[in-house]
């Protein structure tokens, strides 16, 4: 029923009752035909509330937040999301709004805007854990998670997921399924086995059919592959029948018959494997993985022929398939083709780059080295004479068969249908087994890399969860294949692929949602509707480029069949343009662009290539740099946006799969959403000739493969994780070229303070120092360095259309959807009286307080008996009074952007250096005040052993080796770089991520390590010695290399060295270092292990690195990768020596903008290892400090600061952290406590223990800290207090617990919050005895509703923590 007029809309006063209960937390529950009355009262309801708003000058916000849920209730999420966006506009404290913040989280996962749809469902989580959708809060998360790459926080929300009895829009079976295939992922097969048996002892009807075909799948392959699950004859029986069992409940799942071919050529059952493959490709249409097996077993019945069908049709599904690349060179080689071969090989070398493998294939280089020897020059073209097989640029162009021609025609799907994987167009129909295939069947050569035991993905169009309203599942298009002229038979035109700078449909709805609301869009959005804008108007100026493009073509092709010439007796190559994918086709004698592979050079010095050089203006037509969904794609403009041989074809299909006319509007863009039936345009030839004997090289009309360009990979499908790698669903990672500012050189020369033995003159230079230099950079230290050098630009990822923004191109942020306090800050703190306390008890200017230590409305001097019985009266009602801010505060964020632009000579500023000639200069409190100074971030500290005759000696490696041989090392492979970068894998682009494995030996053994690593460093640079005494003497036509091509091409990819770092050895052990211990007290009393002043003494137990001491064993490019310190906490490292290490720090203020970065390189800030490129941090203004810490140093990091450590040479370090008691420090630890529980990342400090525990045993004489402990104080009180009065309304007894003094703070299982003084343990029985999960109030309610098996304990009696309230009084500060 349709309402054309809104006065025919009339509503009962029942009507509005329901309506008001309507919000997004029916979402997914009004599927039913029992829901149509709801599902027509929402229909009334949008145009209620719509007259409502429109009749009202000032409307309210409510009714705009109303409006957004019905809008998502009829799933209009356009809409939903304008009227939301009305509403958080209006609504300053929008984050109580539960349900909004959950509706509006929805329609972003819609979009796929993951990080915004993170952020709100954080906050949810943060504000109110037992919100009545958090299991399918959990579930987004852990599918977002998934799709983004983080696995081990995707695997704890399935697991909080799978744990909630309430249900969700996904089943219990595919949420255990999702946990299983992750393990899988993570190549943890005895759990992901025990996720899958528990989903297939299920009964039927509980599963999905989908959902178990997949499952048995996933089992069948993982018995077929993983060698740990028995002997191989009863794996292969076993994955045998799961295979069978999975192919007979679904026997369209295209994977599952690919595997079970897979299994049966293991065998050797050749006829069983070819039926499985042939099944495999009329189901799913046709994937690389397939054709590539095909192959393999058309060559080992030697049918080359059909073998070499096969391969090509693999590489063209998918132009970086590492394995069918490698067998066709195979095919070649044994055909007696090297030329070919050779070509193949580095084709196949290229793609296992990309891939980003960690060890190069010394096999395959080998190889390639005999055969570019065996090749030799262009000139020797006689070595493919005789050929049995085509060559590879004829290869291309064989023909189809039209059986599988018709066939192709009938599996064709629209790109919009989910699809797997793989790409799903075949090349020919080699599938019939050959006649009378021999039962004695040769495998296929060991470097045949198809038969590699690996795990494939689940099918994403049957994948559990693909019911959820969400494009999780949806894959880029698939590559086109030109159309073929040689036979009479037409091929059906191919999809075309756009450029990945066109917009799609998606992004199309949101440019056109976001023009109709431009009047109300946020900062935020108003910045996406001018990204989309700018790329729409790139879009239409290469429109009209393409139609001149096809009218030239149409002229060039009518004076070519004019022209009724002879073929030329001259041999031509064919060129890289003339073949999709522009993979090399012949041999590569040219050195490598940019880790780009050259096109190829001709057979002959005379030669006549074919191909299209476009003039110089055509080249200019567009600009080299233009936005592409807020990046900069530095390939975007190539000519491999399409063939051009097929521009007529694609821009027709585009136009017309688009559905919108050819206008220069909105509705002029490119859209491919079908294909559609066009003749074939074939491509018109030019030549061009090379002149004066040169080589003539080809021009590529598509992107050549490039280590860097990741928009036309498609990884191998034996990839566990290809349903997700690289985030399909988020969308493709593009390129973006930054223009990098000016970078500095590396200095140590920082504040140097040479000191006299008098204190005071100490404290005077220090505090003289301060004052001339002043204080610049927002409270960093500096002295104008020398001038920067100039860095080149750089590539870095980007972020889809509707992804969150990173770092503008400008260096500022653009923010997220969540607000921040900053905004109309004076208005907001003129009427929240709390807020502007907030802000004014804080000790960091621009900062409130964190949401813990905001004041609550009630007076610190009140005693805690009335404190608790003020909050029971107050909230006896229900609702607190609005001057009460008991439990719902604003959520934690980021620090403020610094909108103050630092000039480039202060993008590097010095590091304070002090140095210390006396011990009375060390136990000065001149030092200890300039050290935890808040605008020193970093202070290095030299002479302090000298000073106070530190015996170093004993944290040798000689001493360790003697005291305790056996201790455990943490031992961490890495790769060594320079300091300043940090490359991929591959060592063709720079990253942020920082890799490395982690594996456990002992002090001995890496002592071994060390002095071995140093000993071959002293006969390397021997070696270099008499190499150059020798080049010296022998210099000449030697002076260049032998192969220039090599030398050239090797020096554009970085290869580097594996190390060992040995990081993380504890030194608690007083018994086994008690020698180690006693000379760290000699230290003055900032620096101390445990001393009155430092928080982390009174924490009760020992934090390992923290309260403890920790050694670091280093060798040479040992890497500490980028972080803050536990908690916030002060640090200090000493370097033992002999080597120097190198040091890289940011002040904390700065941590928001890093932390914006590393989710622009999809990288967790707070459990990821990253290590920041300079030339980025630089760009985005924000300064860093580069230092030496030579052998004997103290560096002091200051609360929060940002830092990073690569060992120069071979050397030792000791560190610990210090936690002075001030209000400064207290702060700050608290405000990542809150980020950190808000982020679901565990605090490893217990504040509300360690507060407490201060409270009892420290005197504070601070106000301002005195205020902060006793609001956190005050507030844990009632909340202890408030959840044993529920207990006991609720009849749930408490059982007295207790806690000894060395017992550890308590965690909850669930979401690893701290837990303090009521515990809810489960009995379980999975559970061995005195293994209990503990629990907060939360989870536990969230596990059962009531309760039940559960135990709560009490640790302290209500009575002895308002005694330790009320004696906490703040005390006199002493005159001295």
């Amino acid at each position: 029923m349709s309402y054309n007029d809104p006065d025919d809309v009339k509503l009962s006063d029942v009507d509005l009752a329901d309506l008001e209960t309507f919000d997004s937390c029916l979402f997914g529950e009004l599927q039913g035909p029992e829901d149509d009355n709801r599902r027509e009262l929402i229909k009334k309801g949008i145009i209620y509330y719509g007259k409502l708003i429109s009749g009202s000058d000032k409307p309210d916000s409510v009714n705009f937040c109303k409006l957004g849920h019905l809008h998502l209730l009829s799933e209009d999420y356009h809409k939903s999301l304008s009227a939301y966006n009305k509403y958080y506009l209006l609504e300053r404290e929008y984050w109580k709004d539960y349900p909004f913040l959950f509706g509006l989280g929805i329609v972003y996962y819609h979009f796929s805007a993951y990080t915004w749809t993170v952020k709100l469902f954080q906050q949810l989580l943060y504000n109110e854990p037992g919100f009545c959708k958090v299991n399918e809060v959990h579930c987004r998360l852990g599918l977002v998670f998934k799709v983004t790459g983080d696995h081990q926080f995707a695997v704890k929300h399935f697991k909080r997921a799978l744990s909630d009895p309430r249900n969700c829009s996904i089943s219990k079976p595919e949420i255990r399924f999702h946990l299983g295939h992750l393990y899988e992922i993570q190549g943890k097969y005895s759990e992901a086995r025990s996720e899958y048996e528990q989903i297939i002892a299920l009964p039927a009807t509980q599963v999905k059919p989908f959902v178990q075909a997949n499952t048995l799948r996933q089992l069948g392959w993982m018995h077929h592959t993983v060698e740990v699950f028995g002997d191989a004859t009863t794996r292969a029986e076993t994955a045998l029948q799961f295979l069978q069992r999975s192919i007979e409940i679904d026997r369209n799942n295209g994977q599952t018959w690919y595997f079970l071919g897979r299994y049966y050529s293991s065998m050797g059952k050749v006829h069983d494997a070819f039926v499985s493959y042939r099944q495999s490709i009329d189901k799913s249409e046709a994937s690389a993985d397939t054709w590539c097996s095909i192959g393999v077993l058309y060559q080992e019945q030697n049918q080359p022929m059909d073998a070499l069908q096969a391969y090509i049709c693999a590489v063209q599904l998918d132009r970086n398939h590492e394995a069918a690349w490698r067998d066709l060179a195979i095919l070649y080689e044994a055909c007696q083709q090297p030329r070919d071969a050779l070509v193949c090989y580095l084709n196949s070398q290229h793609c296992a780059h990309f891939k980003n493998q960690h060890s190069q294939d010394e096999e395959l280089s080998h190889r390639i080295k005999i055969l570019q020897d065996q090749v030799g020059p262009p000139g020797n073209e006689h070595l493919n004479k005789s050929r049995i097989l085509p060559c590879i640029e004829d290869a291309w162009t064989l023909p189809i068969p039209a059986e599988l021609t018709q066939r192709q025609s009938a599996f064709k799907c629209p790109p919009s249908q989910q699809r797997r994987p793989h790409s799903n167009h075949r090349r020919s129909d080699p599938t019939t087994p050959p006649v009378n295939p021999p039962s004695n069947l040769v495998h296929p050569p060991k470097s045949t890399a198809i038969h590699t035991p690996s795990v494939s993905a689940t099918d994403p169009k049957h994948l559990p969860g693909a019911t959820v309203t969400s494009p999780i599942n949806k894959s880029p298009g698939v590559v086109p294949r030109p159309a073929v002229k040689r036979r009479k038979v037409e091929a059906p035109p191919e999809t075309w692929q756009p450029p990945m700078w066109y917009l799609t449909a998606q992004q199309i709805q949101v440019l056109q949602n976001l023009r109709l609301n431009r009047s109300i869009l946020t900062s935020n959005q108003l910045m996406e509707l001018e990204r989309l804008e700018h790329n729409f108007a790139i879009m239409t100026q290469h429109q009209t480029a393409v139609k001149e493009e096809i009218e030239k073509q149409r002229l060039m092709a009518v004076a070519v069949r004019n022209q009724a010439q002879a073929p030329s007796s001259v041999p031509t190559a064919t060129a890289v343009n003339t073949l999709p994918g522009n993979i090399v086709t012949s041999i590569v004698t040219s050195p490598t662009v940019n880790g780009i592979i050259p096109s190829p050079t001709t057979v002959s010095n005379s030669v006549t290539t074919i191909h299209t050089i476009p003039s110089s203006k055509e080249q200019q037509r567009y600009p080299k740099n233009a936005m592409v969904n807020g990046t900069m794609d530095s390939h975007q403009y190539k000519e491999s946006a399409m063939d051009k041989g097929n521009l007529k074809q694609a821009y027709t299909q585009a136009v017309t799969a688009s559905g919108f006319p050819d206008t220069n509007g909105v509705n002029g863009i490119f859209s491919p959403c079908s294909t559609s039936s066009l003749p074939v345009y074939t491509p018109v030839p030019q030549t061009t000739t090379s002149l004066h004997g040169q080589k003539a090289v080809a021009t590529s009309n598509g992107p050549p493969i490039s280590m860097d360009d990741s928009r036309t990979i498609k990884h191998h499908g034996h990839d566990p994780n290809s349903l997700y790698k690289h985030g399909e669903d988020l969308g493709v990672r593009y390129n973006s070229v930054m223009d990098t500012p000016q970078d500095t050189p590396s200095s140590d020369s920082g504040l140097s303070v040479h000191t006299s033995t008098n204190p005071h003159q100490l404290q005077t230079k220090l505090a003289n120092h301060v004052q001339q230099i002043g204080v610049t950079n927002g409270g960093i230290v500096s002295i104008k360095p020398s001038p920067p050098l100039s860095h080149t630009s750089r590539n870095s990822g980007g972020d889809s259309v509707l992804s969150p923004p990173s770092m503008s191109l400008s260096g500022e942020h653009r923010q997220s959807p969540v607000k921040t306090e900053q905004t109309d800050q004076r208005d907001i703190l003129s009427e929240d009286k709390c807020l502007k306390q907030a802000y004014e008890l804080s000790v960091i200017p621009g900062r409130p307080l964190p949401p813990l230590l905001q004041p609550i409305g009630i007076p610190d001097t009140v005693p805690a008996r009335d404190v608790i019985q003020s909050c029971r009266k107050l909230t006896c009602n229900g609702s607190s009074p609005k001057h009460l801010h008991l439990e719902k505060c604003p959520p934690p964020s980021k620090p403020p952007l610094r909108k103050h632009v630092i000039a480039k000579e202060d993008l590097s500023p010095p590091a304070p250096t002090i140095y210390l000639e006396s011990k009375k200069e060390a136990m000065s409190r001149a030092l200890a005040d300039f050290c935890t100074n808040p605008q020193n971030p970093v202070t290095v500290i030299r002479g302090l052993a000298a000073a106070l005759k530190l015996d170093l000696g004993l944290f040798s490696t000689k001493t360790l080796v003697e005291s305790n041989p056996q201790c455990t090392v943490e031992v961490r492979t890495q790769a060594q770089q320079p300091s300043e970068e940090n490359w991929d894998t591959t060592g063709t682009n720079k990253v942020w991520l920082c890799e490395s494995s982690r594996s456990y030996s002992s002090i001995a053994k890496y002592a071994q390590y060390q002095a071995m690593t140093f000993q071959e460093s002293l006969k390397e640079e021997e070696m270099k010695r008499q190499s150059q005494t020798g080049d010296k003497s022998h210099r000449g036509s030697s002076d260049s290399p032998s192969d220039p091509s090599a030398s050239k091409s090797s020096s554009k990819r970085k290869t580097f060295k594996t190390i060992k770092f040995g990081t993380n050895i504890d030194l608690s052990n007083e018994k086994k270092w008690r020698l180690q211990l006693q000379e760290l007290s000699k230290l003055p009393w900032l620096f101390r292990l445990v001393s009155a002043g430092n928080m982390l003494s009174h924490v009760g137990h020992n934090i390992l690195g923290m309260n403890t001491i920790q050694l670091y064993m280093k060798v040479p490019g040992s890497r500490t990768p980028g972080h803050q310190e536990n908690n916030n906490y002060s640090a200090i490292n000493i370097n033992i020596g002999p080597g120097d290490c190198e040091w890289f720090a940011v002040p904390e203020e700065y941590w928001g903008e890093i932390h914006a970065l590393c989710e622009k390189h999809n990288i967790n800030y707070l459990s990821g290892s990253w290590w920041p490129v300079l030339e980025d941090l630089y760009h985005a203004n924000i300064p860093v400090y580069r230092f030496i810490q030579k052998p004997g140093d103290l560096v002091w990091l200051n609360a929060g600061t940002v830092h990073w450590v690569q060992a120069v040479g071979w050397c030792n370090n000791i560190a610990w952290n210090v936690g002075l008691v001030s209000a400064h420090q207290y702060q700050m630890t608290v405000e990542r406590y809150e980020w950190n529980k808000l982020s679901g990342y565990k605090s490893i400090v217990p504040i509300i223990q360690l507060t407490w525990n201060m409270a009892k045993h420290v005197r504070i004489t601070d106000p301002k800290l005195f205020h902060m402990m006793r609001t956190c104080m005050m507030r844990t009180l009632w909340q202890s207090q408030q959840m044993l009065d529920n207990l006991k309304k609720n009849n749930i007894d408490v059982i007295w617990h207790g806690k000894s003094e060395e017992e550890h703070s308590h965690y909850c299982e669930t979401c690893e919050v701290e837990l303090f003084n009521l515990l809810f343990v489960r009995r379980s029985e999975n559970n061995l005895q005195n293994q209990h999960l503990v629990h907060c109030l939360n989870c536990a309610r969230n596990l059962n509703a009531d309760l039940e098996n559960f135990v709560v304990l009490n640790q302290f009696h209500t009575d002895e923590l308002m005694r330790v309230y009320d004696s906490f009084t703040l005390a006199k500060r002493s005159k001295t």
